[in-house]
């Protein structure tokens, strides 16, 4: 398989020498070894793509130049914002770049009551610029030319606030009070899916309430119990099955 990786705009010109970042000489040179000559695809995160041919490599620098500059989509009809309580940091890695991969379109990193999980400003920025990482790193892996979006940390609550208003098809993944998703009306052309997916412990009664208030309807993925890892990644493919792409 070709490798992929991003590289944001301004673009040089087709057949126009340029040095490649940093992040691109460390994996293309250092890691896979990549010899003049050889050809890798750039993207850029707002659905461009091109192909790439090495023409110079130095021992702190290389050159390539682009050609064949496309637009290419491999982007589901459907759109999903996965808001997802925080777990700790390998999970919540993992739900990051699975999510990228199944799909999704934008990620909302959630603080709630009973979030073990706490960051101060400064790891939050540093958590936010890490998770960025992750979703460039899934897009390059998976052949998606957008990156989704990627939010600040949140409280809860003022997410369900800010999204109380917006025409969007809202669920909230729960074990018990909840349709089975399957039973669920689809949503419109125009609506995006909001999946709002809990803590480790779960909501509390108070954030449970307030989802529902803002129009956040209780859904189950059958009679087991998953873990806030999976939990949302099983959702996300039920979604793009029965509304998306899949």
């Amino acid at each position: 398989m070709i490798s992929r990786f991003y590289l944001p705009q301004p673009w040089a010109a087709l057949n126009t020498p340029f040095t490649l970042t940093d992040d691109i000489f460390r994996h293309a040179i250092t890691v896979l070894r990549l010899r003049v000559g050889d050809t890798f695809v750039v993207f850029d995160g707002e659905g461009q793509m091109a192909q790439a041919h090495l023409i110079n490599v130095e021992k702190k620098s290389a050159q390539a130049q682009l050609t064949d500059i496309e637009q290419h989509s491999v982007e589901s009809n459907l759109q999903i914002t996965l808001a997802q309580c925080l777990s700790s940091a390998d999970k919540m890695d993992w739900t990051i770049e699975k999510a990228v991969e199944l799909g999704v379109t934008r990620i909302v990193p959630l603080f709630s009551a009973r979030s073990q999980i706490k960051l101060s400003a400064d790891r939050a920025d540093k958590k936010v610029e890490h998770w960025q990482r992750i979703i460039t790193a899934a897009c390059a892996q998976s052949g998606r030319n957008h990156l989704p979006k990627l939010s600040a940390p949140m409280q809860l609550n003022a997410f369900l606030s800010a999204e109380k208003s917006i025409d969007s098809h809202k669920l909230m993944l729960h074990p018990r009070h909840a349709q089975p998703l399957r039973s669920l009306a689809a949503p419109t052309s125009t609506q995006a899916v909001v999946l709002l997916i809990g803590p480790e412990a779960g909501f509390d009664d108070n954030e449970f309430n307030n989802a529902q208030a803002s129009h956040f309807t209780p859904t189950l993925l059958g009679p087991r119990i998953l873990r806030t890892e999976s939990a949302g990644l099983a959702t996300i493919a039920a979604l793009q099955t029965l509304w998306g792409d899949f």
